[in-house]
């Protein structure tokens, strides 16, 4: 995820490239897995119930409650299942970069939306971090800009305080990321290193 060439200006180039915290992005996404699980593990129960109450109702008066219910939790199921699969495309569409010249997000499932901030234009950066997200190393980092509304935020993003430090060290000038390409010696033959040693 380094030293990739960006397209949209010429000379910019990717740094480094992550997306949020899977846990830390998607805790409504396991909160609805758990309502999932819990109602096909009570799936049975809940229908025996209601089987009871519309013997005891249907003596006052006709509800069709047991095909209501059925319904109702096929509906809530499906619901909870695509929901859950949406949340999961979301995460998975949303990405984080830094480049060589500013702080790029990229996020939106069926429309894409790209925000960024040119490093000149950073005034401040602050993080946040609960209790959940100092266990799970994440957090959210928001970059302000010079005027208002021109601030971003890195929401869930893993280890913040080092991306921040790869955005201060990127401000400063230093090539975050780029790998120094090492001068390779030529291999010499048995007979050449032989002839060197003794040619002293």
């Amino acid at each position: 995820m380094f030293n990739r060439k960006n397209d949209s200006n010429p000379g910019e180039r990717v740094v480094f490239e992550t997306r949020p915290r899977f846990l830390a992005n998607l805790k409504s996404t396991i909160l609805k897995l758990i309502i999932l699980i819990g109602i096909f593990y009570f799936f049975r129960t809940i229908i025996s119930a209601v089987i009871t109450l519309q013997e005891y109702v249907v003596k006052m008066v006709w509800l069709p409650l047991i095909q209501g219910t059925f319904y109702l939790l096929l509906i809530v199921i499906i619901f909870l299942i695509l929901s859950i699969i949406f949340d999961i495309i979301s995460w998975r569409r949303k990405k984080y970069q830094l480049t060589n010249q500013r702080v790029v997000i990229q996020k939106g499932t069926l429309r894409r939306k790209r925000s960024s901030i040119q490093y000149p234009k950073i005034q401040d950066i602050e993080i946040y971090q609960g209790i959940i997200d100092r266990i799970i190393s994440a957090g959210d980092i928001e970059i302000y800009g010079g005027h208002e509304h021109t601030n971003i935020v890195l929401e869930d993003i893993p280890n913040p305080r080092e991306v921040e430090d790869m955005i201060d060290r990127v401000m400063l000038g230093e090539e975050v990321g780029f790998k120094t390409k090492r001068s390779k010696t030529p291999k010499r033959s048995i007979i050449e290193e032989y002839d060197q040693k003794f040619k002293r």
